[in-house]
């Protein structure tokens, strides 16, 4: 081997090991909640999703990665000091960066310009990687409530998640774009697992109707299937909600959109955890996966 290949090879090494985390034994659940268009719902039902699992007394965790349009903050009606932003430029601990949010979550909020993370150089990635890494052993969920759309910088913590909920409403534009944001997710991933949940539903036809046409779509054209996870009624508590910045399931706990909810976050997650799951790569072991493919080049 020639002196500049191996010195080549030295340097990668040494990269490798730099960005490499540090692995603990307990696996958060991750979730990346997408949207192919904003206005949505996308971040409400984030939000009640995280209440509605602490209300069995699980330990959730909000990171909010819709960069420069996060508003968990505005939904409960609090500011947070910090961002994630902050945590990856300034290398404050992520622990004592997070937010409390009602009935115990926790959350943090994006803050402005997520290409900031993706541009970081590998010191950086490093503190946040094992940071982060840190921080997830804490939790029983991981809620990724990303941006409207889809692009290469959200893309990594998108595939690396362990399942994916895709967000749409009856409108024919929403679901255009919910199976545009499918479409580029599987040709970067054919494995990944999707799950559909139709917000603002007239009726539960209307709703299965939604979901019919999208995973049809999906099925036909991209040869991929996806799962119905449910829906959420065209409930007006919903809006007061937002006015009242309460979340709907505080704010109404026995409205139709808080059932159904509730309904929602069971089948995500409570029936998953007595189902036998194939073994899957921890969050942040696949996340810095993409971290050193695209250093090392």
């Amino acid at each position: 081997m020639k002196p500049d290949q191996a010195e080549s090879l030295r340097r990668k090494m040494k990269q490798r090991q730099l960005i490499k985390p540090q692995l603990y034994e307990k696996k958060a659940k991750t979730l990346a909640v997408i949207s192919g268009k904003g206005g949505v719902g996308k971040s409400n039902i984030t939000l009640n999703m995280a209440l509605a699992l602490q209300e069995k007394g699980k330990n959730v965790l909000i990171i909010d990665l819709d960069i420069g349009m996060g508003n968990i903050d505005v939904l409960i009606g609090a500011s947070s000091s910090r961002t994630i932003i902050d945590v990856m430029e300034n290398r404050h601990v992520l622990a004592q960066s997070l937010s409390a949010g009602p009935k115990g979550i926790r959350y943090i909020s994006g803050g402005t310009g997520l290409d900031v993370i993706y541009q970081a150089d590998r010191e950086k990635w490093a503190y946040f990687m094992n940071d982060l890494s840190a921080v997830l052993r804490d939790f029983d969920y991981v809620l990724f409530d990303m941006g409207a759309g889809l692009s290469k910088e959200q893309l990594p913590f998108i595939l690396s998640a362990e399942d994916i909920l895709a967000v749409t409403t009856p409108e024919p534009t929403a679901i255009m774009d919910a199976y545009s944001a499918i479409k580029y997710l599987v040709i970067a991933d054919e494995r990944l697992s999707i799950s559909i949940a139709v917000n603002r539903a007239r009726s539960k036809k209307n709703a299965m109707d939604t979901f019919a046409r999208l995973s049809h779509a999906i099925h036909t054209f991209l040869g991929a299937d996806v799962q119905f996870a449910g829906s959420i009624p065209d409930d007006p508590l919903v809006s007061q909600a937002v006015i009242d910045q309460v979340p709907f399931l505080i704010n109404s706990p026995q409205a139709k959109a808080s059932r159904s909810i509730r309904l929602l976050t069971d089948v995500l997650f409570q029936t998953e955890e007595n189902k036998p799951r194939e073994e899957k790569p921890a969050f942040i072991e696949k996340l810095s996966s993409f971290l050193m493919r695209r250093t090392l080049h």
